[in-house]
């Protein structure tokens, strides 16, 4: 459960960090041709931390020998520094060193074998028109920065450019395609969509906010979380059921000694109190170990990771699927709670049927049987 909490929060945390908490969007597909007038507007709402006006297009870059396919992201080069994401996680280069370089992710530099000190060339399938047809636009540009944000998708795609730039690059004119916005709350980010929403009336856009935009991912998690909870709904009964097998063997193996106690005055209550005591301790010193190693698990779960994949050269967690590169943890102290008290109560509810049963036959039958 550790695992898929602190999956939940690294994955959905630098989702929203990198893409906003509230996304203003064109109607049209023509851009947002008036995007400095909306940031004025936007600005003047007091739980609005910041504005990021931004381009995006699927491009293919080039490096010396190797391709691969990527996503431009034009930004004013001023304001990219305002993205604390990537701002905190230049591995390589400065963040700006001049307006005509790009800023690219770990992953995509690796792939295309390149750094800081050579060049990436970009290609757009928005080119030039010509009488045989559209002509694809490529340019050559420095890398002024590689980032690393710890996630697969965006760290071998992403590409940063200065917005002007872009927008030459693209041929789109003085128009971006989004503006991202970060605010002072992003729990309360629905809430404020609905008040930036009456300020944007006037013009022709619209917003969403990052539970909007992220929705299916959100949905993922959730049957992820459910799933887990089945098997560990599953996995306590299974231990209950242990319980009351391990209860019962011992009920058969000591029937002598039960008639005799119940032969020499020893009531019915008292028996079964024996074994409720026994099963509980059980149970108990079960639940504690599980819970030390169940903690140490999820504080050391990374460290542990690691080990096994270089004992046995495997791939646990590939990158490639789960998006991040290391396995996140997060242990929430209320679930940990709850599932103590479960198992403990478990424990104790498993010994009640062979209690009963421990004094279910008459002393005198069972010592004849013997």
């Amino acid at each position: 459960m550790s695992v898929m909490n602190g999956f939940r929060t690294e994955l959905i945390d630098k989702i929203v960090n990198i893409n906003g908490h509230i996304l203003v969007y064109p109607i049209d597909n023509e851009g947002i041709k008036d995007f400095d007038i909306i940031e004025g507007e936007i600005k003047k709402l007091k739980f609005i931390k910041k504005s990021i006006p931004m381009l995006e297009a699927q491009i293919l870059a080039l490096g010396d020998s190797q391709s691969s396919g990527g996503l431009l992201r034009g930004v004013p080069i001023d304001r990219l520094s305002n993205i604390d994401i990537i701002s905190s996680n230049i591995i390589e280069g400065k963040l700006i060193k001049n307006n005509d370089g790009v800023i690219i992710g770990s992953r995509l530099a690796s792939n295309l074998s390149l750094s800081t000190e050579n060049n990436i060339s970009i290609m757009s399938p928005r080119g030039i028109s010509s009488p045989f047809g559209t002509i694809p636009r490529s340019y050559s540009y420095d890398i002024d920065a590689v980032f690393d944000i710890g996630m697969t998708d965006y760290d071998s795609s992403v590409i940063f450019m200065d917005l002007p730039i872009a927008q030459e690059f693209l041929n789109l004119g003085n128009v971006v395609g989004v503006i991202q916005i970060f605010v002072d709350n992003p729990e309360k980010s629905i809430l404020y969509k609905d008040e930036l929403d009456k300020v944007l009336e006037e013009f022709d856009v619209f917003s969403r906010d990052w539970s909007q935009t992220n929705a299916s991912l959100q949905e993922m998690l959730i049957v992820e979380r459910n799933v887990m909870f089945l098997i560990f709904s599953l996995l306590l009964i299974i231990t209950g059921i242990n319980i009351v097998s391990g209860l019962i063997i011992l009920v058969k193996d000591r029937s002598r000694e039960i008639s005799i106690l119940r032969a020499m005055g020893m009531t019915k209550t008292s028996i079964s109190r024996l074994f409720i005591i026994t099963g509980s301790k059980i149970g108990f010193y079960a639940t504690l170990t599980g819970l030390f190693f169940g903690i140490l698990v999820s504080v050391y779960v990374e460290n542990i990771r690691l080990f096994i994949m270089s004992i046995f050269d495997i791939t646990l967690f590939n990158p490639e699927i789960y998006f991040l590169i290391s396995m996140p943890s997060e242990i929430h102290i209320p679930e940990v709670i709850t599932i103590t008290i479960l198992s403990l109560s478990l424990s104790v509810v498993a010994t009640i049927y062979p209690a009963i049963r421990s004094v279910s036959k008459d002393p005198a039958e069972a010592l004849r049987n013997e």
